[in-house]
């Protein structure tokens, strides 16, 4: 990874962005920071907690005034644009959103599917796969939280790692990452293209969920070969929880390979949404995945719902973004 020093003025949108928006998503991370000792960081790069902690102090007390947020972050940060080991400054934006479903507290004749609590035998080596598990259950040693209508659905939950739970009398309830199996995750998508398994639509995961449903029945052989399960908690509050441990933004927050960026550092993003719209805007470093490595990757938050999974399942794009690090340059320091 290397850094390059811009100024405000090469950021495309800058001014033009909803810093209110970006700031709340920003005091979320305040929240965990303000919590730190000496260094927030990674392997790459680490940035002065007491900086951190300065700028948050001042962030809590901004008003909700687009210009004064802006002001703020340019009188203590300075952008600079990320580019990987190559040099390349381009690289790999996809989507993601809290899932919905549908299931039940009990198991009923259209609610078969369990969704999973963590078992009390898991430990840090490889668990039963996911053919394991759907097959033969884990009866005795894993809570069922609930019991969903769609496998389909359960699967793109597991792919998520978060969702909101309906049940039919109308109660909502959030579920977050609890644990995986610790087994490699295979894309479906990438599992049908490989068995060469015709979607029509393509393979995004608008295309590759319809197929799912449609195809029950096929859909469990090749939903299986993604060996990766994944077992959940029920969460309170405001969420979906990301990897940061704070609540995430719709459109304000991002997931990063945490080996190269910060948690809880505010980003710029120069890049597209499926259909072509600018996503030039603030966001803040809040969240990884299992697919997200390398210097220049990102997977942007849409929120939740059928909006934000049509938008999220057809996003893949090329992009490059600018970090905020200290402007004074004592603050922060990054492997070479």
């Amino acid at each position: 990874m290397s850094l390059e020093r811009a100024d405000f003025d090469d950021l495309a949108g800058w001014r033009e962005d909803n810093f209110v928006h970006a700031l709340e998503s920003f005091k979320k991370s305040c929240a965990k920071i303000l919590n730190e000792n000496d260094f927030i960081g990674t392997s790459q790069m680490i940035i002065s907690a007491n900086f951190m902690k300065a700028a948050c102090a001042e962030a809590n007390a901004l008003p909700n005034d687009n210009t004064a947020i802006r002001m703020f972050f340019e009188a203590n940060f300075d952008p600079y644009k990320v580019r990987d080991s190559s040099g390349s400054d381009k690289g790999t934006f996809t989507g993601y959103y809290e899932a919905e479903l549908r299931a039940e507290l009990t198991p009923d004749c259209e609610s078969l599917v369990p969704i999973y609590g963590r078992p009390s035998d898991l430990g840090t080596t490889p668990y039963k796969t996911r053919a394991q598990i759907e097959n033969h259950g884990l009866r005795h040693v894993a809570p069922v939280l609930f019991w969903a209508h769609s496998a389909a659905d359960v699967h793109v939950l597991h792919i998520q790692g978060s969702g909101i739970v309906k049940t039919k009398t109308g109660e909502k309830y959030r579920i977050g990452f609890a644990a995986s199996n610790n087994h490699q995750f295979s894309g479906i998508g990438s599992i049908l293209m490989r068995n060469n398994v015709k979607v029509e639509g393509g393979y995004s995961m608008v295309a590759v969920r319809k197929w799912l449903r449609e195809n029950p029945e096929e859909a469990r052989k090749f939903m299986q070969k993604n060996d990766r399960f994944i077992f959940f908690r029920d969460i309170e509050g405001d969420g979906p929880i990301g990897a940061m441990g704070v609540p995430l933004t719709p459109g304000r927050s991002i997931a990063i390979d945490p080996e190269f960026i910060p948690y809880g550092m505010p980003m710029f993003l120069n890049a597209n949404d499926p259909d072509g719209v600018s996503l030039n805007r603030l966001v803040v470093a809040q969240d990884t995945g299992t697919a997200i490595k390398g210097a220049v990757r990102v997977d942007y938050f849409w929120g939740a719902g059928e909006d934000a999974f049509h938008k999220a399942g057809r996003m893949k794009s090329t992009g490059s973004y600018f970090i905020l690090l200290p402007k004074d340059s004592k603050n922060f320091a990054v492997k070479r």
